[in-house]
């Protein structure tokens, strides 16, 4: 009798696992189920293009129609990395995907009212500026949504506020699909850190070199999804075409400005938060102070000439010296200017302004006409030298370093301390700019 017991208890026990296993195999499918739904979406578009990366500069892989289930695998720059039917693996447009009349023939053409109007990355007032466009110009609206129009912008996507734009019935017809573009390119960029490139055209072989964000390389060829290029160490790899932005130039930069009015200035008020800069003699006046003071000034008067400018720091933080280039050189910016004053290791042993530069070709013609304007100020010029900073030497577009003066020079001091002088030399590098520009 007891045995029998023992049998039905372990049947019952048996029993019991077998419903438990099934109600977590059919809770893990459930939650299987509602996982890859929550990754999928429905094209409402009429028809959609899928392209090999992420930008409209891609070539177009294949086109989806309204209805159609894309798999999202993950997202990059407002693009969709999703895969279709057969495995292929393609980049879509997210801000498309929901937009009934996402055809190519429904873009419409804008005007862009004043000069200078900011393009940015999203739409708000302080999202990063992507560049500008200068008045009149056209541009072709893809979307329209809380008063921002999202417009085509150097092989991307911006926004710009719809006061800002003359939004007309025009067609426009600028979207094309040049599956020859590739024999066009001179040079690929990079848009990520620690971007692979292989001894081969395949994610498999060996990696030859990881490259930074924003590091432009030569176009050799195409093979499959990669495109080959050379290093600057004289070797050659590949590397994945939907990884890097493309250019019909050797260097991927805009038309340099004719006039301030068309330029974009970054300026960098050197030092920062822990970073304090030089030391007065009283211990007790910072760099980084005077720094910012003098950039706010010299933005102030920029902006009212029209020029679009953007400040590396626009309070007291830690900002690394590192990403202060990559600023300018993400912005394509026609000058960057970092401002600074000096200090030597015995007291009033220097005195006076000058201007460092690290490229004789690229920097040196702004480094004079700055400097030329410095003779008025009340510290003696020093004249233009070379300088390795990093922040220059980093950097790809035309760059100077400017120290304003000796802060433990008693005389220096001064003048550094002064509002007055401050504005002084904005005024000069204002100036200084002017004539650069001509």
């Amino acid at each position: 009798m007891e045995l029998r017991r023992s049998h039905i208890r372990k049947k019952n026990h048996q029993r019991f696992l077998y419903i438990a296993i099934t109600i977590l195999v059919a809770c893990s499918c459930i939650s299987t189920l509602a996982a890859a739904q929550a990754n999928q979406v429905v094209v409402k578009a009429n028809f959609l293009n899928v392209r090999l990366g992420p930008s409209l500069s891609y070539e177009t892989l294949t086109r989806v129609k309204r209805g159609q289930t894309l798999t999202i695998l993950s997202e990059k720059n407002q693009w969709y990395q999703v895969r279709l039917a057969g495995d292929k693996i393609g980049w879509v447009a997210s801000w498309l995907i929901n937009n009934d009349d996402a055809n190519t023939s429904s873009n419409t053409v804008g005007v862009i009212k004043a000069a200078n109007t900011n393009v940015q990355k999203y739409p708000h007032r302080n999202a990063e500026v992507l560049g500008t466009l200068s008045q009149l110009q056209k541009v072709n609206i893809v979307y329209t949504q809380n008063n921002w129009s999202q417009i085509l912008f150097n092989n991307t996507v911006g926004w710009i506020p719809n006061s800002e734009l003359i939004i007309t019935d025009k067609v426009a017809h600028n979207i094309t699909n040049n599956r020859n573009q590739n024999l066009n390119i001179r040079s690929v960029t990079t848009l990520q850190n620690n971007t692979k490139i292989f001894a081969r055209p395949n994610p498999q072989s060996h990696i030859v070199a990881h490259i930074t964000d924003q590091t432009t390389l030569p176009y050799l060829g195409k093979e499959g999804d990669f495109y080959k290029v050379k290093l600057n160490s004289g070797e050659t790899g590949y590397i994945a075409s939907w990884l890097v932005s493309i250019s019909s130039s050797k260097h991927a930069v805009k038309s340099a400005a004719t006039k301030l009015s068309e330029a974009t200035i970054v300026l960098d008020p050197g030092h920062g938060g822990s970073d304090t800069g030089a030391l007065a003699n009283n211990q007790k006046q910072y760099e980084k102070n005077y720094t910012l003071d003098t950039a706010r000034r010299l933005k102030k008067l920029l902006e009212q000439a029209g020029a679009n400018v953007i400040l590396t720091r626009s309070n007291d933080q830690d900002v690394d010296l590192a990403s202060r280039a990559r600023i300018a050189n993400k912005l394509n910016a026609d000058a960057f200017i970092s401002l600074h004053f000096d200090s030597t290791s015995e007291k009033t042993k220097a005195s006076g302004i000058t201007t460092y530069y690290y490229s004789d070709k690229k920097d040196q013609p702004l480094a004079q006409s700055l400097q030329k304007q410095f003779q008025h100020l009340p510290l003696p010029s020093r004249g233009v030298r070379f300088g390795d900073f990093e922040v220059t030497r980093e950097n790809e577009q035309p760059a100077v370093l400017i120290e304003a003066g000796y802060i433990n020079n008693k005389k220096d001091h001064k003048q550094i301390t002064s509002a007055v002088y401050r504005q002084q030399l904005a005024n000069s590098i204002l100036q200084g700019l002017i004539n650069y520009f001509k």
